[in-house]
């Protein structure tokens, strides 16, 4: 399965899953974000002109499912990285469609977050914080954040020091 942003929130979510459910991961992302994508288990291939070679360098046959959290450019070059029937989804773009994917659009229910919840107790599912912010402090949080390459989330704390 190949995985874009895979060193960020949501991408690093779907490496921790589809190692769970037993999938080999190729995850795709910067320079930076190399070492957190072999970490969780996956085999990183860096974001460049090449990106394509990195893939079928690690997957010669195609990936089986590939999942996109960034559309544009990123989309557009995946789906002839599939392996003869390969899925794509995307939770970014609706052109996916147009290129045979599926849009996926979910609200989670009480039993998925229970579940997330769960892994999270067994430490099967971590969630990297880059920094903590008091609630006062919201707008350094939010500027921080728009900066990009955080390599975790931002949280603001009510009630506490941050």
């Amino acid at each position: 399965m190949l995985v874009h942003a895979a060193a960020g929130g949501v991408g690093s979510t779907a490496v921790q899953l589809a190692r769970y459910s037993g999938a080999r991961v190729i995850g795709a992302a910067r320079e930076s974000g190399q070492e957190h994508i072999r970490a969780l288990g996956g085999e990183p291939v860096v974001y460049g002109p090449d990106l394509a070679d990195q893939v079928r360098a690690v997957a010669p046959g195609g990936v089986d499912a590939a999942f996109d959290i960034l559309g544009g450019d990123f989309l557009q070059g995946t789906p002839t990285l599939l392996a003869p029937g390969g899925r794509l989804a995307s939770i970014a773009d609706g052109g996916v469609t147009d290129l045979g994917g599926t849009y996926a659009f979910t609200r989670a229910d009480a039993a998925d977050l229970a579940t997330l919840a769960g892994l999270a107790e067994q430490k099967t599912l971590t969630v990297a914080v880059a920094r903590t912010f008091p609630l006062e402090r919201t707008a350094d949080a939010h500027r921080f954040a728009e900066a990009g390459g955080t390599g975790g989330r931002v949280v603001v704390t009510v009630g506490g020091n941050g």
